[in-house]
């Protein structure tokens, strides 16, 4: 049960990730691709918080990246988000054993199913997402970004969730 607290933290946490995203992260290109850090976060949050956790920060991390951008329809990156991170969080509990590289190791691999899922998705509407020239390397910068960010990611899910609720993963 989410206390009011960790409610507070979790909607500072999100909403800060979101203004990160657009107004630093958005202007860094790393061969060519803009990195996104709102699937790692709802990753780190399903491996801190559990599948029920992640499955709900994660649509709201997608729904709240959405918004402003008109070009797809809307829901497509919450729904990819959402159920990346409830299936994270669940392998986790049930077959992966918590370690700082197993936790690692999950985020990458989570942040590329992560965004392959979203241009399944986007294909399914007619978005021409996996017929995307540079869909192999999104993906591949998915990962990266989702190694290089995986510890920061779950401190500040650890942080949102609360002392009460830790897990293994920090």
């Amino acid at each position: 049960m989410t206390t009011p607290t960790a409610l507070l933290r979790w909607i500072i946490v999100i909403l800060s990730a979101l203004v990160v995203q657009f107004a630093v992260v958005s202007q860094i290109r790393i061969f060519g691709v803009v990195p996104n850090i709102l699937v790692v976060l709802a990753l780190c949050a399903g491996l801190t918080g559990g599948p029920q956790r992640g499955a709900v920060v994660g649509w709201w991390c997608g729904f709240l990246f959405e918004l402003p951008r008109f070009a797809h329809p809307v829901g497509l990156e919450s729904l990819a988000y959402c159920l990346v991170a409830f299936a994270a969080a669940a392998a986790q509990q049930v077959v992966l054993q918590s370690g700082r590289l197993m936790t690692v190791a999950v985020v990458s691999v989570g942040s590329l199913l992560g965004l392959l899922l979203y241009a399944v998705e986007g294909e399914l509407f007619g978005q021409h997402t996996l017929t995307n020239p540079s869909l192999w390397r999104i993906l591949g910068v998915g990962a990266l970004v989702g190694a290089a960010t995986a510890r920061i990611g779950i401190r500040v899910a650890g942080w949102a969730d609360g002392a009460e609720s830790r897990s293994v993963a920090e």
